[in-house]
């Protein structure tokens, strides 16, 4: 069918991967729990030397101690908890490290020789602890003499089984039944929690095992190893010294996260006839000596001695639910109530202001969410307080009250208006609620700035506040009133007030930056001008494919559009949040029907303006496009746009709207399958940390492209940065392919602090 076919070419090869779960963290580390941290792995960065830096930069961020107790109780003697504990030795705090096992535990149980890598190479350390290019058994043997020659305050076997609450303190306390009174909790047990499991039958086997030891009880042995990361290819380079034969079985087209060294020692082996790999292959059953895998073509069976499953650990979760910690994208009770607020408040505020221009039934509608939010809030409020407000953290207050000043605001100018024949300032609501767009977009700009701090990230910010704030607001609401009161429009038969502004309609510079068909009135208007109809096409269809061409998608969804914008600023803090399952990928097309009916009604809408003149029958067109256009205004550009798009903002991300929905965007979809603009990546550097898969609020897997080193080329790209001024390695940078080759751009350079 041609709508699957359509939808193939527009996603072809896109990969799909899910985003890893980890605890909620905030850029200190600290996690919902006042001044209880989480470093090391479990803050997503699998490298060992970023690991033993979090251990000393976590302290910047530990509030002083005056209390007769520990500053910091310190979970896990790992390179992170290690390097932490000497931080807090050379600034003269007092401090335990409590350990489960024996310590680097986690390095303890890599396979024998496992190479490990000093990456990023260009990061100085400032810790104790010195990561080099070294084996597991060269790192143990230098972490062991480091720790006796310079002892710390360990204590070996004390398992943590709860963080308790006392007045601003905590009391940690073990299985053995120690307790320890503290100043902060500083969380540093690796993500090495349980294995993954395949699901098949026999997969409890004695022959199976999740982790490679030694090599060496490979000898003389069929072995079989299922995964693709590093983990698995390590395990077939290392046992192919020893094993009858190796096979390496993934389901996957592509080995994806292998480090460009395991990748070629591995082709090497298979050139030789040492290890068999098998691509796109699934284990349907592990018998005592034969493990059963369907491929492609065929079902075939194998003969396997031993069977390493190596397809990742699951995050220790579990542990850090028992003590109270938040888990990303978990919604918690306050998080609904949150939710009910800001979607009801979307809701009062998109159809109170269209309910003086709208049908009747607008306005108690608008009402009724009115009391909804005000409700919800309450609760919301209430459940905050209950649970305590923590430490005191000035973006915080002054997010919130912003937040708390704009619902009363508005609360306050639509009751007025309604209810008490009060307009404020003059102004309907419809007024208002464009100057606290504005405004929000200005607010919470400025905090972007301070926080991202990118030129790239400065000038992309500078420009969505100006072009929101002039456009959206100064121009239509201020400026072009004012100057047409003075006269300086001309005179209501003049070009402008009868070509560019009919009527005085000065809404209508909002087609300057707000193309068809986010914005309909551009082109559907029974009495359009020929201005408007010579901008419209060309701004459209002229403009804006030739930017998307040269710059991607997000020229205009990242540096011009208004949903953008708020998308960017108010949604920033928000852009984990976005889904990766697979109903988000099905869902992310419906813009294009969206689309596609909009076509449908404009063009139906032009018919009818400038056909009936010919045929009196083609008026019909118009009255059956307006018949439809206002189901289109109240489900389209209210529901999904405004009360969808704005009310999702905390419980998934500012992008909804422009993922899912919005129809220019699925407009820019297909030109940006002829764009030039892609985002480029160094394989070599890539560490699988699934950060910019995870602070993409398109939804993007960027880490699948990444990881197997191809320009992302994907249509929902709106070029924000975020994957590339957060990626921890630097893999990634803004390009342009070319005839010739790749062509970077000369902006990307300037994108890290």
């Amino acid at each position: 069918m041609w709508p699957s076919s359509y939808f193939h070419w527009l996603t072809k090869s896109v990969p799909t991967g899910s985003v890893e779960i980890y605890p909620e963290i905030s850029d200190t580390y600290e996690t919902n729990l006042p001044n209880v941290f989480i470093i090391g792995d479990l803050t997503g960065v699998p490298l060992l030397k970023l690991a033993a830096e979090s251990g000393v930069k976590v302290w910047e961020h530990i509030r002083e101690n005056k209390a007769d107790c520990f500053d910091a109780v310190i979970i896990g003697s790992g390179p992170a908890g290690l390097s932490c504990a000497y931080e807090a030795n050379k600034l003269g705090k007092k401090y335990v490290v409590l350990e489960a096992n024996l310590p680097f535990q986690t390095i303890q149980s890599y396979p024998k020789n496992k190479p490990i890598f000093a990456e990023p190479k260009e990061i100085e350390s400032l810790s104790k602890i010195k990561i080099q290019n070294s084996t597991k058994e060269e790192l143990l043997e230098y972490l062991n003499l480091l720790l006796k020659k310079e002892p710390i305050e360990l204590q070996l076997g004390k398992r943590v089984t709860s963080i308790e609450a006392n007045g601003s303190l905590y009391i940690v306390k073990t299985e053995s039944g120690d307790s320890y009174l503290t100043n902060s909790v500083v969380i540093a047990i690796g993500k090495s929690g349980d294995p993954k499991r395949l699901g098949v039958a026999g997969e409890s086997s004695p022959s199976v095992f999740y982790r490679l030891f030694d090599p060496y009880d490979a000898k003389e042995k069929s072995v079989a190893i299922i995964g693709g990361g590093d983990s698995a290819v390590e395990a077939a380079i290392a046992c192919s010294s020893y094993a009858n034969e190796v096979c390496l079985i993934h389901r996957g087209k592509n080995l994806q996260r292998p480090k460009a060294e395991n990748l070629n020692r591995l082709k090497n082996l298979i050139e030789e006839g040492k290890v068999k790999l098998l691509l796109e292959s699934e284990v349907t059953e592990i018998s005592e000596k034969n493990i059963f895998v369907k491929t492609q073509s065929s079902a075939v069976k194998f003969k396997s001695d031993l069977v390493y499953i190596l397809i990742g650990t699951t995050p220790p979760i579990p542990f850090l639910k028992r003590l109270g910690i938040k888990i990303q994208n978990e919604k918690s009770l306050s998080d609904w109530l949150g939710f009910v607020s800001l979607f009801s408040f979307a809701a009062l505020a998109y159809f109170g202001k269209a309910s003086f221009y709208g049908p009747g039934w607008f306005s108690p509608l608008a009402t009724s969410f009115g009391f909804i939010s005000i409700l919800s809030f309450t609760l919301f409020l209430f459940s905050k307080l209950k649970h305590g407000t923590g430490i005191f953290q000035p973006w915080v207050f002054i997010r919130n009250s912003y937040l708390l000043f704009a619902f009363l605001y508005f609360l306050f100018v639509y009751f007025s208006a309604t209810y008490w024949n009060q307009i404020f300032l003059g102004k309907f609501p419809s007024f208002h609620y464009t100057m606290l767009y504005s405004l929000t977009i200005l607010v919470f700009g400025i905090r972007r700035i301070l926080i991202r701090k990118t030129d790239y990230v400065f000038y992309q910010t500078i420009s969505l506040i100006f072009i929101q704030i002039f456009f959206l607001f100064l121009l239509p609401e201020l400026i072009l009133p004012a100057l047409g009161d003075s006269g300086y429009l001309g005179s209501p038969e003049g070009y402008i007030r009868t070509e560019v502004f009919p009527n005085d309609a000065y809404w209508k510079a909002y087609g300057f930056i707000l193309a068809w068909p986010l914005s309909m009135g551009v082109l559907y208007d029974g009495g359009i001008t020929g201005f408007w109809l010579g901008y419209g096409i060309l701004f459209s269809f002229g403009f804006i494919p030739f930017l998307v061409y040269r710059y991607g998608k997000g020229a205009y969804c990242g540096w011009i559009c208004s949903c953008g914008g708020l998308a960017e600023t108010l949604g920033d803090e928000h852009r984990q949040k976005m889904p990766h399952g697979k109903w988000a990928y099905r869902l992310e097309h419906s813009g294009q029907y969206i689309l596609l009916i909009a076509f449908l009604l404009t063009l139906l809408k032009l018919v009818g303006v400038y056909g009936k003149g010919i045929n009196t029958n083609l008026a019909l067109s118009e009255s059956v496009a307006d018949s439809v256009k206002w189901i289109y205004d109240i489900v389209v550009d209210i529901g999904l746009a405004g009360i969808v798009g704005v009310g999702f903002y905390f419980l998934f991300s500012g992008r909804i709207w422009c993922r899912m929905f919005c129809p220019l965007a699925s407009l820019m979809h297909i030109y940006a399958k002829f764009s030039k603009f892609r985002i480029f990546s160094d394989k070599k550097k890539c560490i699988s940390c699934n950060i910019c898969t995870k602070n993409c609020h398109q939804g993007i897997d960027v880490m699948g492209y990444a990881s197997r080193g191809i320009p992302m080329d994907s249509v929902q790209c709106v070029r924000c940065s975020a994957c590339v001024s957060l990626c921890p390695t630097d893999v990634l940078e803004f390009g342009q392919l070319t005839v010739s080759g790749i062509r970077y751009d000369s902006i990307q350079a300037k994108l890290r602090k």
